[in-house]
């Protein structure tokens, strides 16, 4: 079973050039000691992330432990990700997936943003 929860949707920045907008379905099942996310980005505007950086903020002490499809940094609690060379772009209309391990609590991070551009975030819990 999974649980689904939408983060409430927000304008875009004034500074936001017009054709860029994103989602990303972030996944998680957790443990005693941490969880994996499953985080599946799409572009859902008419331009073309590329590159591309993915961006949010762990509400607690969470830690990164491991991250694959990206190459991942954490300047805690910030964490980083940045395409790899064989995704270098996300097209509009396409979504790209990718994901981590992390140590702590399995709880919804924030400010997730596509190259500055504030995304629309889904919360799923798989069981």
């Amino acid at each position: 079973m999974t649980a689904l929860l939408t983060a409430p949707t927000r304008a875009a920045r004034a500074d936001v050039p017009a054709g860029y907008a994103c989602t990303v379905t972030y996944t998680t099942v957790a443990w005693a000691t941490g969880f994996y996310a499953i985080l599946n980005i799409a572009n859902t505007g008419t331009r073309t992330f590329s590159p591309w950086i993915l961006q949010f903020i762990f509400p607690g002490d969470q830690i990164l432990s491991a991250g694959w499809s990206g190459t991942w940094s954490t300047t805690p609690p910030s964490v980083q990700v940045t395409n790899p060379v064989w995704r270098a772009s996300i097209d509009p209309g396409t979504s790209y997936e990718l994901g981590f391990n992390a140590n702590g609590a399995d709880e919804h991070p924030s400010g997730f943003t596509l190259n500055g551009v504030p995304c629309t975030v889904t919360f799923a819990s798989a069981k």
